[in-house]
């Protein structure tokens, strides 16, 4: 009889695309055992659980979850925003945003909700996002049907790229899910002609048109590579760049 953990491993080998044996040879165990584990024949030891969980390259949530229903205890810790332990990284945070000015730097969650944001972005939020919207993917979709971001089609193509391929590695998320489904909805983006995008520059920026200033600027995004905490290891930090010297004028100013 097939258990909840037979289940997890199961449905995220078929998200992976590994075969029994392609996921025994990454994980380094006989493939019969791994259909006994699957078909609940056989029950996991928990450094089982976390080899396979390595091997599946499993989210830190997905983890805990497999770990539990094997009958362990989670190893990932999720800890409230202000817990001590998090400290270092939220002034990591902060330091990181603060030495970005005057350009914009924002940190985000897992569904593009603003977290933190140093004073570029604040200014460039407050022009672009009147009604104090916090969400990233909201304040692209608020934007298109206005002049404010002159190459809209190819940003709203890029973040649902975006979305599509974090919705991948995290094996489905349905909040994710709901967030792409509206911008795929879009009225804008149906009306979209593929073939009028150009992807073949090597940055693609964003294009913002604030009065008579044309701000253009490029993104880089980082990750905490050793943070456990299910939470704070899923935030992104974003620091956008200027593309031209019209840009960095505006922001110096």
């Amino acid at each position: 009889m097939q258990t909840e953990f037979g289940n997890i491993l199961k449905e995220w080998r078929k998200v992976r695309r590994f075969s029994q044996l392609d996921l025994s040879l990454e994980a380094d165990l006989s493939a019969r055992h791994l259909s006994f584990l699957e078909s609940g024949r056989s029950n996991p030891s928990r450094e089982m659980v976390l080899r396979l969980s390595d091997a599946l390259q499993l989210p830190r949530p997905a983890a805990n979850q497999a770990l539990n229903a094997a009958g362990f205890a989670a190893i990932y810790p999720s800890l409230p925003d202000d817990a001590p332990e998090l400290a270092p990284v939220n002034q990591a945070i902060d330091k990181m945003l603060e030495k970005h000015d005057p350009y914009p730097g924002i940190a985000v969650d897992r569904y593009w909700n603003v977290i933190k944001s140093n004073q570029g972005a604040q200014m460039l939020l407050a022009l672009a996002n009147p009604d104090g919207t916090a969400n990233m993917m909201d304040i692209l979709m608020n934007s298109a049907g206005l002049d404010l971001i002159e190459n809209w089609d190819e940003v709203a193509m890029l973040s649902l790229t975006r979305l599509r391929t974090e919705i991948l590695e995290l094996g489905g998320d349905e909040k994710l899910s709901s967030l792409m489904q509206r911008l795929a909805s879009h009225e804008r983006v149906k009306q979209i002609d593929m073939a009028a995008i150009n992807l073949n520059q090597a940055v693609i920026p964003t294009i913002l048109r604030f009065g008579e200033s044309r701000l253009s600027l490029f993104s880089t995004i980082s990750q905490f590579g050793t943070v456990q905490d299910t939470r704070a290891g899923e935030t992104r930090i974003e620091m956008m760049f200027p593309m031209d010297q019209e840009t960095v004028q505006f922001f110096e100013r």
